[in-house]
Formats: C-alpha cells, sequence, structure tokens
C-alpha cells in the first residue's frame, strides 16, 4: 500500500514537470498542421525530456494502479498541476495569488482524504471481451485525433480536442487497470496492451494540437478535469471501490483535490519565452483563447 501511494506522488512529480517542458516547446512551436506539429517536436531537446518524464511518470503510475482504485491514481495525477505551479514559482519566478495558494493546500487535503479512503486492490479481473472493447475504443479515440488535426484554431476546437486527449488518458488509465499479467508472452497476446499503446499516442498527439488551438489555461482545465472524471468512472465500472463505509471520504478528498488543481491550470505551461516572439523585429503573438 505504501509503495503504491509513494509511486503516485512519483508520477505526480514527473508529470508536472513534464507539463513545463511539453507545453513550452508547443508554444515555441508555431504549426498547427498534424505533420508539421509533430516533426518540429520530434527535434525539440525539451518535449523529448518531457516525453522521458511522461514515461516515467506513467509507469510509476502502473504499478501504483495494478494495487490502487482508479480514483486515487487519478486525483494524485491531477495533482501533478500542483507540482507544475511549484515549479512555476521556484524555477520561473511566477507569483502565487491568494487563493493558488489556497488551492495548494487543498490538493494536499484531497490527496490525504483518498488516500486513506483507498483499500489495495489487485487488478482488475475482468472478461476478454472487455479487453477487445478497451481497444476497439482506443481505434476510435486514434480515429478522432486524426480528425481533429484538420481542424482549424479556436476556441470551441481546442475545448473538444483537450476533452479527446483527456478521453484518451483516462483510457489509458483504464487499460492498465484490466491489463492481464505482465508477463511474456501473454502480454503481448492482451489486446488492453495495445490499447494502452495507442491511448496514450492519441493522448500526446490531441494534447498538442489542443496546446496550439486554445488557451493553455482552457486546455489543461479541461484535459485534466476529463481524464480524471472519466478515468475514475471507468474505474468503478470494473469494479474499484474504496474502504467500507469511506465512500463519502474518497468522494469529498477527489472533489477537493480535482477541484482545487484545476484553480492551478494556469500553470499548466508557461508563456512563450520573449525572444521568440521579439526577436528580428517580428510582432509578438497575441495569446488565443
Amino acid at each position: 500500500m505504501l509503495l503504491s501511494v509513494l509511486a503516485v506522488a512519483g508520477a505526480a512529480l514527473c508529470y508536472g514537470a513534464s507539463a513545463v517542458l511539453q507545453a513550452s516547446a508547443v508554444a515555441r512551436s508555431g504549426r498547427s498542421d498534424l505533420t508539421g506539429l509533430l516533426g518540429g517536436l520530434a527535434r525539440d531537446p525539451r518535449y523529448l525530456g518531457g516525453l522521458l518524464l511522461v514515461a516515467g511518470g506513467f509507469l510509476l503510475s502502473v504499478v501504483a494502479i495494478r494495487a490502487l482504485p482508479l480514483f486515487v491514481v487519478q486525483a494524485g495525477r491531477a495533482s501533478s498541476l500542483g507540482v507544475t505551479a511549484v515549479l512555476a514559482v521556484l524555477v520561473l519566478g511566477t507569483h502565487l495569488h491568494s487563493r493558488e495558494k489556497l488551492a495548494l493546500g487543498g490538493v494536499a487535503v484531497g490527496l490525504v482524504a483518498v488516500a486513506f479512503a483507498a483499500t489495495p486492490q489487485g487488478p482488475a479481473e475482468v472478461p476478454t471481451a472487455v479487453r477487445w472493447a478497451v481497444l476497439a475504443a482506443a481505434v476510435v479515440l486514434a480515429g478522432l485525433t486524426v480528425a481533429a488535426a484538420r481542424t482549424h484554431p479556436s476556441a470551441r476546437t481546442a475545448a473538444l480536442v483537450a476533452a479527446l486527449a483527456g478521453s484518451c488518458f483516462g483510457l489509458l488509465a483504464l487499460a492498465a487497470r484490466v491489463l492481464g499479467p505482465i508477463v511474456l508472452p501473454d502480454v503481448l497476446t492482451d489486446p488492453s496492451a495495445y490499447a494502452g499503446g495507442l491511448a496514450a499516442l492519441s493522448g500526446l498527439v490531441a494534447g498538442a494540437l489542443a496546446l496550439q488551438r486554445g488557451s493553455v489555461v482552457a486546455v489543461t482545465t479541461i484535459m485534466v478535469a476529463t481524464e480524471a472524471v472519466l478515468g475514475s468512472l471507468l474505474g468503478l465500472a470494473v469494479g474499484d471501490r474504496p474502504a467500507d463505509g469511506m465512500a463519502w471520504l474518497a468522494a469529498a478528498g477527489f472533489v477537493i483535490t480535482v477541484g482545487s488543481a484545476l484553480l492551478l491550470a494556469r500553470f499548466g505551461a508557461p508563456a512563450a519565452e520573449p525572444d521568440d516572439d521579439l526577436d528580428a523585429g517580428r510582432t509578438p503573438r497575441t495569446s488565443r483563447g
């Protein structure tokens, strides 16, 4: 139990730090088409560094997902916005408003409540048909992500693509929860393993597209809220439950954690660097959304 909770905390640290690196790279890209965007990001060391942190966070999340209900892990995932806020203060010198200081406290209190309400659980036992259904859902989300690349930048499309990215990451959490024993060669024939990989890739692409189409605050808020709520609901659907008599504490802790984290959504990415917009006499870009 303690190891799993520490894994949740470690994943939040990784995800929080990666948000700064990834969104900074996206802000510098200036491309909204899928090919150009991905090509530019693939050459940006900050984005690649962010991906390494995402990979580390995901591995830690898998450790937690295999032993804890998804509502605990998803609350921890949302709390990564608190980590990003703290890093923005320490590294970027960003100023915290009074309500954001309270929000950081809310994240901490909510996480403690969720942890107390949790009870150790093994991987979800589901029929093979459910794992195939998860893979089918991942294919649908991947198709929607490709279609999203054809949309034009606007506040509405940014919101829709951000919700799509959050849905992909929520499905990724479910795929890890229902994944059978992680041993070779069995894992190679498990549909949920491929569902997880496809959902992860689709989520990364959709998240980058969303950041190119709307404001950081709106995109981060929608993406995190969608992932946290959808992932938790999917976990309940496959049998996740809080400890006996602790449902009220789990619900309260989850709402406090996610709600407080969303108040910190503006820290989902730093602003574009001044010399990116002002060098060579160029006119600064205005924010979208």
